[in-house]
């Protein structure tokens, strides 16, 4: 008997056994998971009596025949600033839009009638022994608290605990009207063992998506809110998946069997130092950019200086007027090759003169005198680029940052996240561009229409400006500004002409 033959077969036995027994254990989760259906809901019915309750910070509508969560207003933020009362939703409904939470104890259908009401809690009763109960949280008012329990006899009929986010796709229901706000990221989040935050849109759900954890969140982000399934203790499968071709998803949840589940939900802003708090990681549901980790810590002393200055405005100024400070022996050693290279300029206007129709004798008499007069031609573009990931840093911080969100900073700029309606601060951006523009020395050899775009480059970046949150564009400005200012003093410093 060959006993590495015997070995070899018992492993891919076990192999074959322990594979069999996963995908028949993933089978049953997911057969559980269509079994979770809506009932009629889903099919476009409208919601049956409501019952609303409020902490005075969220105010939750409630379908009392399903359970379902259908409505959350945040009181403390308005759709509209100039109109009062125009509380922001993030669940909510109307023309064909559903974004929803239902949970249970049983796959089936479950019909509550009112039990109990009052002003920060609700009690729903079925007949067949289910009880939910919808409040909030003493930790936080943007989270609502969902307990399921049966009482009935017996356990209660379900392979499966859920706590669901059904949504329909399309933009949030009183998300930004500007482009770049509907170009902003939505989708499902999930939190996991593997990567911290993983993010879908919508549209990209062609296949049920599956994670088994312990203690990980899930949940909706858009640009400046979040609804989230917080982390619980058990061993939980997060999912999402799509519900039919009328563009329903569903997302959210699921647990052992039980007769009684807690579901936490937080519903609200995107404040980096709440939601720190809320659940580990997540604050990565701020999309930072590319650069997060510069622009993570930019937020925090962003803040800081709020703190003091209380305009948001004024502490974007602060701290550019900070960053340009730090990175001024950077930038003043970029400043100085370009002043050389503009005190320099009449020779290389003189070599170009010269060999004006021997492009290739240019060069190579250019790359001498370069090399006479120790110049890097690229010297003054090197410790710019070094600071392009800063400034590319916190303009992403900036745009997804909901403390500017309707926040005022002087005389025509009443909301920091929306465009400058008087297109003063894109018009003072071309300005300082120009000015830069005729500080910085043209190289000689530069291509005709190359040089053109670049005189046309003021121009169409204030035409782009015209869209960007004012916020970003008083960014923008400050730090342009604050870099003429600097390029200026160190020409007179060095005796570089301004005049030409």
């Amino acid at each position: 008997m060959n006993f590495r033959i015997l070995y070899l077969v018992f492993v891919l036995v076990f192999g074959y056994l322990l594979f069999f027994s996963w995908s028949q254990e993933n089978k049953e989760k997911a057969a559980a998971i269509v079994a979770v259906e809506v009932d009629q809901f889903e099919g476009g019915a409208t919601w049956g009596e409501l019952v609303s309750i409020s902490n005075g910070v969220v105010r939750l509508a409630v379908d009392v025949v399903s359970g379902s969560i259908v409505e959350s207003r945040l009181l403390d933020y308005r759709k509209n600033k100039d109109v009062p009362n125009s509380s922001v939703r993030v669940f909510g409904y109307g023309d064909g839009f559903k974004f929803y939470h239902r949970s249970g104890l049983s796959s089936e259908s479950v019909v509550y009638t009112l039990a109990e009401s009052s002003k920060e809690r609700v009690v729903l009763l079925s007949t067949n022994g289910f009880k939910k109960v919808i409040g909030f949280s003493g930790r936080s008012p943007h989270i609502v608290v969902v307990e399921d329990s049966f009482e009935g006899p017996g356990d209660a009929p379900s392979p499966l605990v859920y706590s669901s986010l059904f949504r329909t796709n399309g933009q949030p229901i009183d998300g930004g009207e500007t482009f770049f706000d509907r170009n902003s990221f939505y989708g499902y989040a999930f939190n996991t063992s593997e990567d911290p935050y993983e993010g879908y849109r919508l549209g990209s759900i062609d296949e049920p998506i599956r994670y088994d954890e312990f203690g990980k969140w899930m949940g909706f982000t858009e640009k400046y809110f979040l609804t989230a399934i917080l982390p619980s203790e058990d061993k939980t499968t997060l999912f999402a998946e799509p519900v039919n071709s009328s563009g329903l998803y569903r997302a959210g949840v699921l647990k052992e069997s039980s007769n009684s589940n807690v579901s936490e939900i937080y519903i609200g802003p995107k404040i980096r130092s709440d939601l720190i708090k809320i659940a580990p990681d997540l604050e990565l549901t701020i999309d930072m950019g590319w650069f997060w980790f510069l622009a993570q810590p930019l937020v925090v002393l962003l803040v800081f200086i709020q703190g003091f200055v209380h305009n948001w405005g004024w502490s974007i100024v602060v701290l550019t007027i900070l960053i340009k400070l730090l990175f001024w022996p950077l930038s003043s050693k970029g400043f100085r090759s370009m002043a050389k290279m503009r005190a320099l300029s009449p020779k290389l206007q003189e070599l170009q003169s010269r060999h004006k129709n021997d492009r290739q004798k240019l060069a190579q008499e250019m790359m001498s005198f370069y090399q006479k007069e120790k110049i890097n031609p690229a010297g003054g573009c090197l410790p710019m680029l070094a600071q392009f990931p800063v400034f590319i840093a916190l303009f992403f911080a900036l745009r997804e940052t909901v403390e500017l969100r309707h926040e005022p900073f002087v005389l025509w700029l009443g909301d920091l996240s929306a465009p400058d309606p008087f297109f003063v601060l894109p018009v003072v951006m071309a300005g300082m561009m120009y000015l830069t523009q005729k500080l910085n020395p043209q190289p000689p050899n530069m291509d005709p229409i190359q040089a053109q775009v670049m005189k046309a480059m003021p121009i169409m970046i204030s035409v782009l400006f015209i869209w960007l949150p004012s916020g970003l564009v008083l960014y923008s400005v400050a730090n342009a500004g604050i870099s003429l200012v600097q390029q200026t003093y160190l020409y007179k410093q060095l005796g570089a002409s301004l005049s030409e």
